[in-house]
């Protein structure tokens, strides 16, 4: 039997926090935290690692929940759903570049917020990464010791590590920017959730720690997959959803 989902609720209204757990625990979801404002909810997502945050936009104040957010998601990337009573373009627009997986406007039915959570998580693990419009093709990464430029097509595969990144990228991609240095990961002054906004639509979250370059994918077995030398452990539940989204011609 799985694991129930985990969700952290970001509310500073007691009694709305309070109806909205209770609901969502007869619904089958287990509330691992509740917080009321910025500092107590770093502290929940710190101890808790929910797999799903529920934000209301206006806190207890400030910082507001679209800040609080942005501190969240370096912590651990999850999707967020913000619960807003505010309808400003202005609001609307900072709350977009946290890349929140939806918006529901208070007051809201317990069915609509179920339906958002399921969404939410189905199109996390499906990996759907559109990428923000117009992109370039190239970005500068953070690393110990500066910056470097990543050429978008030159990356294989991401990890997660802990709260920065581990970048592995093609051989010549790799010697573009270290000549003298033997082939190996470039570990990214980065979290994952903050990276993969800026790539591009051809990569795919194979879980909640990896996002691989479709384009590099050579081989798929029953628990493997292989991109060039890298061998990776494909996760549970992963398989059919990556078969799904790239083009595979079956026998029946």
């Amino acid at each position: 039997m799985d694991a129930p989902l985990r969700i952290l609720i970001v509310e500073d209204d007691l009694f709305m926090a309070t109806d909205i757990e209770e609901n969502l625990v007869r619904s089958g979801y287990e509330i691992c935290g509740k917080a009321h404002s910025y500092e107590a909810a770093i502290k929940s997502m710190k101890q808790s690692q929910p797999d799903l945050v529920l934000v209301d936009i206006v806190l207890d104040g400030l910082p507001d929940g679209i800040a609080t957010v942005k501190e969240l998601m370096r912590i651990k990337w999850v999707p967020i759903i913000y619960l807003t009573g505010n309808s400003e373009e202005e609001t609307f627009n900072r709350a977009k570049s946290t890349f929140p997986a939806a918006f529901l406007h208070k007051p809201f039915r317990v069915r609509e917020l179920a339906a958002q959570i399921d969404l939410a998580m189905h199109n996390f693990y499906a990996g759907n990464i559109s990428g923000a419009p117009g992109l370039p093709d190239h970005t500068f990464l953070p690393t110990g010791s500066g910056y470097i430029r990543v050429v978008k097509s030159e990356i294989q595969f991401v990890k997660a590590d802990r709260g920065n990144s581990e970048l592995f990228l093609t051989k010549s991609g790799f010697h573009r920017i270290y000549p003298a240095k033997p082939y190996q990961a470039i570990n990214i002054s980065l979290n994952l959730g903050k990276l993969v906004p800026y790539l591009s639509p051809g990569f795919y979250q194979l879980s909640r720690s990896l996002v691989i370059n479709l384009d590099y994918l050579d081989r798929i077995e029953s628990n493997q997959l292989y991109i060039g030398s890298h061998e990776i452990t494909i996760p549970d539940g992963a398989r059919k959803p990556l078969i799904d989204r790239i083009q595979v011609v079956r026998t029946r």
